[in-house]
């Protein structure tokens, strides 16, 4: 094959929908049809749960923002600080923008009408570069299934059926598609086969296997059909699974704190509604955003890696906080869209008849022991890849715990009495704060 384009290189192409029936496309379009539908209606009900959390202004910056979505979730900078785990993202991610990208051209040539897959363009791009990114896809899937099944890393979660499916659909979508790809060259005799060097070889394979011209023609067909069904399938599935990833976690990111805090935010009791609620006790004193992070979480495990109470043996995990919020507010789901009504309508006690249902937050989906191992140095948070907001979540369960459950470990109460009676922590000093630094700072200053 050359790489210089000739004058009737110039004018490569290929049809479109080669041996693919009405029937077949009327598969297509239907299976589509049902698919987005499903996949609209998965969104919604995730986005309707996020909605359920107290107003926070995120969207404030866009530029800053959008820069800050360019950087780290399309240019992979938080998720490269890690060479494999962000290499496999970053083929994975890039092999199927690209063929995304690609399909589009094809909706754009065919359904359009507007003649682009020509020439160069569908030499380099449309044949080549989405054949080179698509081998690179299966890499990924690679490096997946290795990490994951293989070498069993402790940090990520195993034994979820649904992990083996979504790596098992992506790499039935790429190998079927190269198959297509590869019995249409075959069949069709395409001049510009080489130019599809996977699809190209994969061809062949078959072919060497099946000589028979009609017999490889059919196989096409099935195989095209299969592809489809695969897809489709794949993409009704994505606001059910942790695909959806795509989605929340880049809202994630977008709508990440641009304000690094330490502690969450002060109350204000001299409002005249007062509080409210002090801490979190339920999903629905969450802010809408930090339910968006419990969806956005991919489950990697480097909050985990990085937090030194986990190192030390301590129960805490930043990972199965959010994982563990996670599943509690997907079991209560219908619960908290009561609950959410009522309190709409005013009716304070349908509302407090639901919410005192539901276990609490603090001491009941997450134990004390868990909140009170958090050191609040935020290394959970510098890495995560998709910006969740792990310190002030466990902040305001523990300030629930302490203001609205009077729940608190003995050395943090004997420390507040110690402030309230001699305005220092220290038991057993001096019971003024003026005597206890004038008897200890000289000795420090060598005076």
């Amino acid at each position: 094959m050359t790489w210089l384009i000739s004058r009737e290189q110039a004018l490569a192409t290929r049809e479109v929908q080669w041996n693919v029936s009405g029937p077949m496309l009327a598969f297509m379009y239907g299976t589509m049809a049902v698919a987005v539908g499903v996949f609209a209606y998965g969104t919604w009900q995730r986005v309707r749960i996020w909605l359920l959390g107290r107003p926070v202004i995120r969207w404030d910056h866009p530029w800053q923002r959008t820069k800050r979505v360019l950087v780290r979730a399309v240019g992979h900078a938080s998720l490269l600080k890690e060479r494999v785990p962000g290499l496999m993202h970053a083929l994975l991610f890039s092999g199927f923008v690209i063929l995304f990208a690609a399909t589009v051209v094809v909706m754009v040539d065919h359904d359009l009408g507007i003649p682009i897959m020509r020439g160069r363009f569908y030499l380099y791009f449309q044949s080549l570069a989405t054949n080179v990114f698509g081998l690179l896809a299966l890499v990924g899937i690679g490096i997946a299934v290795y990490r994951r099944y293989i070498v069993r890393l402790r940090r990520l979660e195993h034994g979820q059926l649904a992990d083996a499916v979504l790596l098992s659909a992506l790499f039935v979508l790429l190998l079927t598609g190269f198959a297509i790809s590869g019995l249409r060259i075959v069949v069709a005799g395409d001049p510009w086969g080489p130019w599809r060097p996977v699809g190209y070889v994969t061809g062949r394979a078959i072919a060497s296997l099946v000589p028979e011209l009609q017999a490889l023609s059919r196989i096409h067909a099935w195989t095209w059909l299969l592809h489809v069904a695969v897809w489709h399938a794949f993409l009704a599935a994505i606001p059910y699974t942790k695909m959806f990833h795509v989605v929340s976690s880049t809202s994630s990111v977008f709508f990440a704190d641009l304000e690094v805090r330490s502690t969450p935010p002060v109350l204000n009791f001299g409002a005249e509604t007062g509080p409210g609620v002090l801490g979190i006790g339920s999903p629905l004193d969450m802010t809408w955003k930090q339910l968006l992070d419990l969806d956005a979480c991919t489950e990697c495990g480097r909050c985990q890696d990085v937090c030194p109470a986990w190192a030390e043996g301590k129960p805490l995990s930043p990972k199965r906080v959010i994982l563990d919020l996670r599943d509690h507010v997907r079991e209560q789901r219908g619960e908290l869209l009561l609950a959410h009504a009522a309190r709409r309508r005013g009716d304070a006690e349908a509302f407090e008849s639901i919410a005192s249902r539901m276990p609490p937050l603090a001491g009941g989906v997450i134990r004390p022991e868990t909140l009170w191992a958090c050191t609040t140095c935020r290394a959970c948070e510098e890495a995560c890849p998709v910006s969740i907001e792990h310190v002030p979540l466990i902040l305001q369960l523990r300030q629930h715990l302490v203001m609205e459950q009077a729940e608190a470990p003995e050395g943090l109460v004997e420390m507040v009495r110690s402030l309230e009676a001699r305005r220092h922590p220290f038991r057993g000093a001096a019971t003024d704060r003026t005597a206890w630094y004038a008897q200890r700072l000289p000795h420090r200053l060598g005076g």
